[in-house]
């Protein structure tokens, strides 16, 4: 396999772009990531949060690009999340991005990959492709357009994601596995709490209507519904959460009027990296999100062989083999899974299930590889 490339990586929402490019300079490729200067007081984007100080004095490929806030871009970091860049108007950075064989956007961010004149893979990673891309308006044509002209698309196998794909017609994209480090994210030594099962729950809380998007959402109150039916019923057991996403307020009313609070705790903000793989590895059971899919939070416990309860949507029917986890969506069928992880052996067999299937389909190397042989492809062939 050829290796002999250079490849940009932009937009490094949750440090996924800082990831892949370790990777793939791990297998002997010129990669080199940008970061918008601002993306690293957000802590889940900036690199320290998985390797601590590291930006304390940044290696070479660390590229850091310094920032002004746009009317444009400060829209799409509505629907995306994530901080603003510079990239849309950087006239030196596009220069410098035709320096490269490839070029990886990650979030549509930044906007301006299809004029910088190299192809380019396009990384759907969230509102991105599954809102915003869909919405009438200039932005919405522009994003689609980023999408229609790449030269690949990669997308999360979602239900929102899969329709997207189908209603733009794009030919040139396909689902793919998210880059875990499997080394940093793995099993601990850990000290069973006999007495209570614990259920950890670390994904940002989005549940209420009342905001303008609200199709794809985490379903957070389905599990706090289900949990509180779980101990009513005279089951040992505590769920901590993180206090952080648009409904913290809602969520700490909503424990209040189930009157779950002696069995529920929260944590403010987010974790570092190291605290969350500690969490993981101390919980019983890991709970992710139970509308969209499954994100990094699923896969990381997968990673530290954590039986995990989510909505897997398309990713059962798109993968071969689907995902080991406890698959659910409804209030209903959180609590089910929920009375089924109350046993020992189960939980064990599910969570070294989900080890194997992260290290076998995740693990950084291997999506190195993949990533290298479609940028050779992209540049021997053309678009796929």
């Amino acid at each position: 396999m050829t290796t002999s490339l250079r490849i940009a990586l932009v937009g490094n929402l949750a440090n996924v772009a800082y990831q892949t490019c370790k990777f793939l300079r791990a297998k002997g490729v010129e990669a080199d990531v940008y970061i918008g200067a601002s993306e690293l007081a957000h802590q889940t984007s900036n690199p320290n949060n998985l390797e601590p100080e590291i930006m304390s004095d940044p290696p070479e490929w660390i590229k850091i690009v310094p920032e002004r806030r746009l009317g444009l871009v400060s829209r799409v970091i509505r629907f995306l999340g994530g901080p603003s860049f510079s990239y849309v108007s950087n006239r030196k950075l596009l220069m410098t991005m035709r320096e490269y064989d490839i070029i990886e956007s990650f979030a549509c961010q930044p906007l301006f990959v299809r004029n910088v004149g190299r192809p380019y893979i396009s990384y759907a990673t969230g509102s991105d492709l599954r809102e915003l891309a869909l919405e009438d308006s200039a932005l919405g044509k522009h994003v689609r357009g980023i999408f229609r002209h790449a030269s690949h698309v990669y997308f999360n196998p979602d239900r929102g994601h899969v329709e997207a794909v189908k209603k733009l017609q794009l030919v040139n994209a396909s689902p793919y596995h998210q880059i875990i480090d499997t080394n940093f994210f793995a099993p601990t030594s850990r000290h069973e709490n006999k007495s209570k099962l614990t259920i950890f729950h670390p994904t940002a809380l989005d549940w209420t209507e009342d905001r303008i998007l609200s199709r794809w959402m985490k379903g957070n109150d389905r599990l706090f519904l289900a949990f509180a039916k779980f101990v009513e019923e005279g089951n040992e057991a505590r769920l901590i959460y993180l206090e952080r996403g648009r409904d913290v307020q809602p969520t700490r009313e909503l424990v209040k009027k189930l009157g779950i609070e002696e069995n529920v705790q929260s944590l403010k903000g987010d974790l570092t990296a190291e605290q969350l793989r500690e969490f993981y590895n101390r919980a019983d059971i890991v709970a992710d999100q139970f509308d969209i899919g499954i994100g990094l939070i699923a896969l990381e416990a997968m990673s530290c062989a954590r039986p995990v309860v989510v909505n897997a949507g398309e990713s059962m029917q798109l993968y071969d083999p689907p995902p080991p986890v406890a698959d659910c969506c409804t209030e209903l069928q959180i609590y089910n899974r929920l009375k089924l992880l109350r046993d020992a052996d189960y939980r064990q067999q599910l969570g070294n299930a989900a080890r194997e299937y992260a290290t076998q389909y995740h693990d950084g190397m291997r999506i190195a590889d993949s990533l290298i042989a479609k940028c050779n492809e992209i540049l021997r062939t053309g678009p796929s």
